[in-house]
């Protein structure tokens, strides 16, 4: 039997791989960052092999740190499943995820087609709710939640982060054609929703001031986007969330100004539920959805 490198420089190695930094790292494993960096160190000198490139911007993996990373994660969830066996965890029940409606019907389920067929054999429930649900607790197994993704309870995956224009039907943007946004938007109704960023576009585009003098109020982002494709005004489009409308033509995109907002959606569950070979192929599938050729606009 091959002698193991150190297990130590080895978690070391995954907790660098998967949180990025090396004070993350040495805050999760409870030592200092000059002891993280020691034994990557030193699990590098036992190997013969780089598995980190240093540079005054940070640390990045190079391919063999790549490669081992996936080898080392699948042997900690190997551990983690085995452990999850021997105290009989439920795995018959379905796979729980936790959303909004928004992200639900805008994102996840026009996609979701393509996890059905890559994994038949898994069973999902899908959860809608505005509340955070306590992934600790096993009310959902993964959940997609909104903000700048500033959670301490479990891990975080950035998955869609949103830039916002001004849509609107072709027509109504042919009523504007040649005009600034200030004085395109002068008198015309703009369509407001949860999210509501018009304010941080109008600054962006030097309207810092601006009062729109008719407005519609939607609480549900879906109607907002009925709303709009009826004709009833301008909404203000979020990436992810419009691409079927900007793609067919029936939403455009009338002003070249897109304004990211800095927060967004990400997937969200807890480290020790990857022993569940349904967890990790949700993971899997939500991040290889990310990096997905985008839609044309936004």
């Amino acid at each position: 039997m091959r002698a193991l490198p150190s297990l130590r420089g080895i978690q070391a190695f995954e907790a660098v791989a998967r949180l990025r930094t090396l004070a993350a790292a040495a805050d999760f494993l409870g030592i200092t960052p000059s002891a993280v960096s020691h034994r990557v160190r030193g699990l590098e000198k036992e190997l013969g092999v780089q598995l980190l490139k240093r540079s005054p911007k940070g640390l990045s993996l190079t391919d063999a740190g790549r490669r081992y990373r996936g080898g080392v994660e699948d042997a900690f969830a190997g551990l983690a499943q085995a452990t999850a066996d021997l105290l009989d965890r439920d795995t018959t029940r379905p796979l729980t995820i936790s959303l909004t409606s928004e992200i639900g019907m805008r994102w996840l389920m026009p996609r979701f087609h393509r996890f059905r067929a890559q994994h038949p054999d898994v069973d999902t429930a899908i959860l809608s709710t505005y509340r955070i649900v306590d992934l600790q607790a096993g009310e959902a197994d993964l959940a997609l939640r909104y903000g700048e993704g500033q959670w301490t309870d479990a891990e975080v995956e950035p998955v869609l982060e949103f830039s916002v224009s001004p849509v609107c039907t072709s027509a109504l943007q042919k009523t504007i054609a040649g005009l600034a946004p200030a004085e395109a938007l002068a008198g015309q109704i703009l369509i407001r929703d949860a999210y509501d960023d018009w304010d941080l576009w109008f600054a962006a585009a030097g309207m810092a001031n601006f009062e729109p003098s008719r407005q519609l109020h939607f609480m549900d982002y879906s109607m907002a986007v009925t709303a709009a494709l009826a004709g009833e005004g301008f909404m203000l489009g979020y990436s992810g969330y419009v691409d079927q409308e900007l793609a067919s033509g029936t939403l455009v995109q009338p002003f070249d100004l897109t304004v990211p907002t800095g927060k967004g959606y990400h997937l969200v569950y807890r480290r020790e539920r990857l022993s569940d070979p349904r967890v990790r192929k949700f993971r899997d599938w939500v991040l290889s959805e990310t990096v997905r050729a985008p839609a044309p606009g936004l």
